[in-house]
C-alpha cells in the first residue's frame, strides 16, 4: 500500500473544517493541470481527504480531543492504517 499522508492544522476550527479547507486547496491545485499531469501524491491525497470526510464521525473525534475540536492549536497527520482506513494523529501541538 502507498504511504499517503495529508497535514492539518486545527486551532481556530475543528478538525473536520481543517479537512475541508485542505480538501479545497488541493482541488484548486488538481484544476490548475490542463492535461493528464496531475501527480498523482495529489490525486492520493484528495481521495485519502474524501473518505475521511464522508466516514469519520466528527462529533465524537471532535469530543475525544480539545485539539480535534479546534480549542487549542495543532498539527494533524491524516494517513491510512495498516487496512487502508484513514486514521488521524496529532503532530504537533501549540500554546
Amino acid at each position: 500500500m502507498k504511504e499517503v499522508s495529508v497535514s492539518l492544522k486545527t486551532g481556530g476550527h475543528c478538525i473536520q473544517s481543517a479537512a475541508k479547507i485542505e480538501f479545497r486547496r488541493i482541488t484548486m491545485i488538481i484544476l490548475e493541470f490542463t492535461d493528464d499531469t496531475v501527480p498523482q501524491i495529489l490525486t492520493d491525497q484528495l481521495e485519502l481527504l474524501t473518505e475521511f470526510l464522508e466516514n469519520t464521525d466528527f462529533n465524537g473525534l471532535r469530543a475525544s480531543d480539545e485539539r480535534y475540536a479546534g480549542i487549542i492549536d495543532a498539527v494533524c497527520t491524516l494517513s491510512r492504517d495498516e487496512d487502508g482506513k484513514p486514521v488521524i494523529k496529532i503532530n504537533q501541538q501549540f500554546k
